[in-house]
């Protein structure tokens, strides 16, 4: 659904006043009959009637998802033991292939961590998860410290910076394999010899352009993630634009267009709209941290109102992944499969596709994919968005000096 433009801010008044009066009397009629976006979206809905019109359920993928039926406590079970499925074949594949976490890099430890983010879950389920993430960095850190590296170049600070802020996450800080990886990534950082230089980007001078590709604004999501963490660690020595970047970064997202599966011929099957729909979903990592802290409308209604509006025909396509990261940012909302029916309907779907695949969420395949295809970053990945697409979670308050306290703080919406 999208806002109507406000009628007359930039109309010139006529000499004798009539043109005003005409603009003024259209206004008024158009907000006293609600055809001016005078109604905020929702934010959690069940009932399909209650639904902006383009939010509505469409095509055959829902149809077998009994959008009647409330939430029950069995499936809620079932969602349970499909995320403890899914940490048991993330950490069975890099048992059984220990180079895959090289290939994945800090990656290998992302996909286990962050199901402990905003946990709901079991103390002992947490416990695993993240021994099994600290087992992952130190097989990436280890190398280092025993080659010991002294110093870095400008095309290994991209690797070094999220071991330093994982380092600083597991180790405590004066550890010294926390000290190693924060010095590396500093000399890394001073050959480059500028902040443009390390983040490949002059995002001064290129912002104002709005003709980015979809691929290279997705690098620019990924290094504001790394740089907000950072900030939370003095010792990692970056400059003010660093600090910079992101509040940037969010003022040119709310300018960026994000095409709708409508928009295209093929919708949600064409190839752009689906690199658009992954865009949208890490651009509210920004905000959440890979979804620890809260996400609100206001804080973008455009990226709101993308989840909503392409939800249906995300799930229509059916790819797992991309259906799951949807789910995903609607639950960091405070949206939940009881409350609303996207979330139930996304959910129910996630679920049954991983007992389609024998309870096995590295067992999807895509259509036209096998298992040829399929290298072990797409199989962690399938996995890792399914356990976090159908998790319940406990949203972290944005507290001072923390990730989300970072980014409350240049919000237009502070909250």
């Amino acid at each position: 659904m999208n806002y109507s433009p406000f009628v007359g801010q930039s109309a010139k008044s006529h000499p004798n006043g009539v043109m005003r009066m005409t603009c003024i009397t259209i206004l008024l009629l158009l907000m006293s009959t609600g055809s001016l976006a005078g109604k905020p979206e929702p934010l959690c809905v069940l009932s399909p009637a209650v639904m902006p019109e383009s939010w509505r359920p469409r095509g055959e993928a829902q149809k077998g998802l009994s959008r009647a039926e409330p939430w029950s406590q069995s499936e809620a079970k079932d969602a349970e033991y499909a995320i403890k499925k899914g940490l048991d074949e993330i950490i069975g594949l890099f048992l059984k292939r220990p180079s895959a976490v090289q290939d994945i890099w800090d990656e290998s430890v992302a996909a286990l961590l962050e199901v402990t983010y905003s946990s709901a879950n079991k103390p002992s389920f947490d416990a695993v998860a993240r021994d099994s993430a600290l087992r992952n960095l130190a097989m990436l850190i280890d190398p280092y410290i025993k080659h010991g590296a002294k110093t870095a170049k400008c095309d290994e600070f991209v690797k070094l910076l999220p071991l330093a802020i994982y380092a600083h996450k597991f180790y405590p800080a004066k550890d010294p394999r926390t000290r190693k990886m924060v010095a590396l990534t500093n000399a890394g950082y001073r050959d480059c010899g500028s902040f443009a230089n390390a983040i490949d980007f002059d995002y001064k001078n290129r912002f104002s352009e709005k003709k980015l590709s979809s691929d290279k604004v997705f690098d620019l999501v990924l290094w504001s993630l790394y740089l907000i963490e950072a900030e939370l660690y003095p010792d990692i020595e970056l400059p003010a634009e660093s600090r910079e970047f992101s509040p940037a970064l969010w003022r040119f997202l709310e300018t960026y267009p994000l095409a709708g599966a409508s928009e295209f011929k093929k919708g949600a099957w064409n190839e752009e709209f689906v690199v658009i729909a992954y865009l949208a979903t890490h651009i509210a990592f920004i905000p959440t941290g890979n979804h620890r802290y809260p996400i609100y409308i206001e804080d973008s209604p455009k990226l709101y109102r993308f989840h909503r509006e392409n939800f249906y025909p995300v799930l229509q396509m059916g790819e797992l992944d991309l259906v799951a990261e949807f789910v995903d940012s609607l639950r960091q909302y405070g949206c939940t499969a009881e409350n609303d029916l996207q979330v139930r309907d996304g959910t129910r779907y996630l679920l049954n596709i991983f007992h389609d695949g024998k309870d096995r969420w590295m067992a999807y395949r895509e259509q036209d994919e096998t298992d040829e295809d399929v290298n072990d970053y797409d199989l962690v990945h399938k996995a890792w968005t399914g356990m976090l697409g159908v998790r319940i979670r406990n949203i972290e308050p944005a507290e001072p000096g923390t990730y989300g306290g970072v980014v409350r703080s240049w919000l237009p919406h502070p909250r």
